[in-house]
Parts: C-alpha cells; sequence; structure tokens
C-alpha cells in the first residue's frame, strides 16, 4: 500500500497519519448527470497482466471541483435495479502505492488497482448500475497545490487532501456503497492472503460488514475458481490496526473534525485482494486475465450486497 500503509502479519489496514490540520476546500456543487460518449481502448493497458477494460470516456461530475479524469460518471450500458456505485482505484499519479516483481517487471499498485477498478466497471455497467470512478486515469482524481510533490513522493497533506477529495465525490454522486481497491505488501515475503476493511463505528456499520464480508466472499470464491489458494484473512475492523496507534480510515470513517470533516455517506469498504510482496500472489493477479477476475469479483460482490439490501 506503499507510503499509505504498513502491512502486518494478522489484522491490517492502510493508514495516514495527519501532520498538520487539513482543511478541505472543495466547492459544493450539484451533481451533473449525462449520456457517456463512446469509449476508446487503453493505449498501454496498467501493468499485471490485465486484460483492461477500454478506457472510459465519462461524463465529469463536476469538472469545476475535479481534474480531468477525477470524479467521473458512467452510465448503465445494460439492464438492472437502479443504483450508483462509487469505485476507488487506490493511489495513482505521483503516488505508486506498493510494488511487487513478477517475470522481471515491477507491477505497481496504481496500475492495478486501476485495472481493477475499470474491470469492475464495466460488468457493474452492464448490471444496470450507474458506476462514478474516483479516478479514471493514472493521474490522482483530486487537485494538488504547488508543493504536493516533494522529494519525487507525495507528502502527506497532500494525501489526506487527496483522500477527502475521493470521498466528496462519492458524496456528490450519492453512491449506494462505495468500494476502495488496494492490494497489499509487507517486509515478509511469505506473508500473503485477502482482506477486506471496514468501519464499525457508523449507523450503518451492519450496512458496513455486510458489504465487507460479500466482497470477500466473492473475491476468495473468483481466486478459488482461478486456481489460486491465498490465505484468508477475513473481514476486519479499518481502525484494528498498530500503524501510529491504530486510526480511522478517512475513505470509511466517521467524522472527526480537522481530520475526517466530511465523512463518506453510504456504506463502504476497502478491499486488498492479495500481497504485491508474496510471489504466489503477485501471480495471480499479474497473469493474463489476473485483475479482469478481480473486477469481476468486486462487481459480484457489489451486486450481491446490493441485491440483499432490497430485500432487507
Amino acid at each position: 500500500m506503499g507510503q499509505h500503509a504498513v502491512a502486518r502479519p494478522s489484522r491490517r489496514g492502510p493508514r495516514r497519519s495527519l501532520e498538520a490540520a487539513i482543511v478541505l476546500l472543495l466547492a459544493t456543487a450539484s451533481l451533473v448527470l449525462g449520456v457517456a460518449s463512446q469509449e476508446t481502448s487503453t493505449p498501454s493497458g496498467p501493468a499485471g497482466g490485465a486484460t483492461a477494460a477500454p478506457a472510459p470516456a465519462p461524463v465529469a461530475v463536476d469538472p469545476a471541483a475535479f481534474p480531468p479524469g477525477g470524479c467521473v460518471w458512467l452510465a448503465p450500458t445494460g439492464a438492472g435495479p437502479a443504483a450508483t456505485v462509487a469505485l476507488d482505484a487506490g493511489h495513482g499519479g505521483p503516488d505508486p502505492g506498493s510494488e511487487g516483481t513478477a517475470d522481471g517487471a515491477v507491477r505497481r499498485e496504481k496500475d492495478l488497482t486501476l485495472a481493477v477498478a475499470r474491470a469492475a466497471a464495466e460488468r457493474l455497467r452492464a448490471r444496470g448500475t450507474t458506476v462514478v470512478l474516483t479516478r479514471s486515469t493514472d493521474d490522482l482524481g483530486t487537485p494538488l497545490a504547488r508543493g504536493a510533490v516533494q522529494d519525487g513522493a507525495l507528502t502527506t497533506d497532500a494525501s489526506q487532501l487527496d483522500l477527502l477529495g475521493r470521498v466528496r465525490c462519492a458524496n456528490l454522486a450519492r453512491a449506494d456503497a462505495l468500494v476502495s481497491v488496494h492490494f497489499n505488501s509487507f517486509a515478509d515475503p511469505e506473508v500473503g492472503g485477502t482482506e477486506t476493511l471496514y468501519e464499525p463505528e457508523r449507523t450503518f456499520a451492519r450496512e458496513n460488514r455486510a458489504l465487507a464480508q460479500s466482497l470477500q466472499t466473492a473475491i476468495r470464491a473468483r481466486l478459488t475458481a482461478g486456481g489460486h489458494t491465498p490465505l484468508d484473512r477475513g473481514i476486519a475492523d479499518d481502525s484494528s490496526g498498530a500503524e501510529s496507534g491504530g486510526g480511522h480510515l478517512v475513505l470509511l470513517g466517521p467524522r472527526i473534525p480537522g481530520y475526517i470533516d466530511e465523512p463518506s455517506a453510504m456504506p463502504g469498504a476497502l478491499v486488498e485482494p492479495l500481497f504485491l510482496t508474496h510471489p504466489d500472489d503477485l501471480a495471480a493477479v499479474a497473469e493474463p486475465g489476473g485483475t479482469d477476475a478481480l473486477g469481476e469479483a468486486v462487481a459480484t460482490g457489489v451486486t450481491e450486497f446490493l441485491d440483499g439490501a432490497q430485500r432487507r
């Protein structure tokens, strides 16, 4: 998870340490909906054996508040129950996240998460779901001020603003669910497995847990069907980590003045399907169709959660 997280052999999740009080200054804007135009193929697909979904040519939710490619809306391509899902491809731009090496090629987290999010978006759209991508290109989906990158890396404050912008995007879209896609890493290459994080301290904590379990189950089932059986690390409380004494994830956490001034307003979960530092885990995502399979699993997990929510 790069600078955003430090993995551990047991429960772990990405953490961000706030170095200074952050004030998010994004203009309130109404949701702009339109008809998505024709999509074009990705010029050079993300690394990692991705059978990359076509690069989206979507409608901007709020062009005034987000840069090109950031916070974009994709119309359904098929019939199905009306719902909106926000998909967040972790990291991006100057923030590559974690990485691993397979067949002599470096696989960066930011590329893999984008490939998975795109693949999940295509399947959800085919099922009648509106999809909002917090970023649809390699770049970050949030405008960054001068000095956001220092010594080749995104500063802590800039990272915080980026995360808050992703939450703002999901809220503007009035999404019914938020799924953030990441990959794990650890210093010990023998540590691996699949984990999904959720927030238990919200008014919709029950829905958060249900979404996390649905995603974890779908991802595990898809990996097993593909001949991979990584360790099942289960679903975890997002604030159970040891980093900096633990703390809530910005994308999922409750309101914390000066840290999360505008929390996400919908059930959410953060998936970490595999460890890029574990050889077998990395092989599963780096093989041809690896990210596409994970995208299918994410779409299945979200769909089953939404179907269950309608029955309740």
